[in-house]
């Protein structure tokens, strides 16, 4: 009798051993907009190294980074792939959220485009009143206030229009604006349809540095921190290979984002693709808080403890 005990006994623990080692991974939504910006999760994603650290992970797609902040903020998805000015923006009007790290950074984001007509300089250019597309919200409309402002453009010479990224290549090349300010690659894909057509004004990396971010949902994050840790091992695998390995990273990101392989290469040197919280972000978040105010995006006195938005692994 003891013995047949036994072999049941050990039957169940095997029975249960099974069951841990197919138990199913976490599912985690990520939003992200399919761009460069995004390398780290796509490559974590593409070479398995969510899965290797025990996240089944899901990524979906949105037209642009701040769409897919505002449904992280909905809680449709658990993670998002977010520009700096979003994340400015939504702390300074009293939202929680965490910014788990940056995923990489790009000194000549959004640079201004315009239909070639001979002007010199920015200052020549807006000798007139000009029509500039942009994306409303989000870094390419603080990267244009930045580049006006640097070059003491008023306000009256421009008129600013919103549009989708994908929207902005045809408005440029049929001259229904007059510039574009967007982030890379459409910039870049403007040129290659325009040839010789364009010209650049790119606003001084000492200016400005956008910055790439991963932010979580808090609530989610607080009950479950395990998750985070795992995000944050398998994003610094994914640097450590793009570091690595940046053809077939940049082979990976043609591929999922469905933009021209040359198109990519061209503008890979402009990204640093980090996996990190680093000092400059504060600073960066801080400068970006003071536009807000000075251009009535939120009002003074809001919330601007950019530190408590920064989750630390216990």
């Amino acid at each position: 009798m003891k013995k047949i005990i036994t072999w049941i006994v050990l039957f169940a623990l095997a029975l249960a051993l099974l069951g841990c080692s197919s138990a199913p991974k976490e599912k985690i939504l990520i939003g992200l907009q399919l761009t460069p910006a995004s390398t780290l999760v796509q490559v974590a994603d593409e070479k398995g190294f969510f899965k290797n650290n025990g996240l089944d992970i899901e990524i979906k797609e949105f037209t642009a980074g701040k769409f897919a902040f505002q449904a992280m903020m909905a809680k449709s998805v658990q993670f998002s792939v977010v520009g700096d000015i979003p994340v400015t923006l939504a702390k300074m009007q009293g939202n929680g959220f965490y910014v788990l790290s940056e995923v990489g950074e790009n000194k000549n984001e959004a640079p201004l485009l315009i239909r070639d007509d001979g002007s010199k300089s920015v200052a020549d250019f807006f000798a007139k009143k000009r029509k500039i597309s942009t994306s409303i919200g989000g870094t390419p409309e603080f990267s244009l206030y930045l580049n006006l402002k640097a070059n003491n453009i008023p306000k009256e010479q421009v008129e600013i229009v919103a549009q989708r990224p994908e929207e902005m290549v045809g408005a440029l090349s049929n001259g229904s604006v007059d510039g574009i300010n967007i982030f890379e690659p459409y910039p870049s894909i403007a040129e290659e349809k325009m040839q010789g057509k364009t010209k650049r004004f790119p606003l001084a990396p000492q200016i400005y540095t956008a910055k790439y971010l991963l932010a979580a949902d808090s609530d989610f994050v607080n009950k479950n921190p395990q998750i985070a840790q795992k995000m944050l091992k398998s994003l610094k695998e994914a640097q450590d290979f793009v570091q690595s390995h940046p053809q077939e990273a940049q082979e990976i990101v043609a591929k999922r984002t469905k933009f021209d392989r040359l198109i990519i290469s061209k503008i890979w040197g402009d990204f640093d693709f980090k996996a990190r919280l680093s000092g400059q972000l504060s600073k960066t978040l801080e400068m970006e808080r003071d536009w807000a105010i000075e251009t009535g995006k939120v009002k003074d006195g809001a919330a601007t403890d950019f530190s408590s938005l920064m989750w630390q692994a216990s």
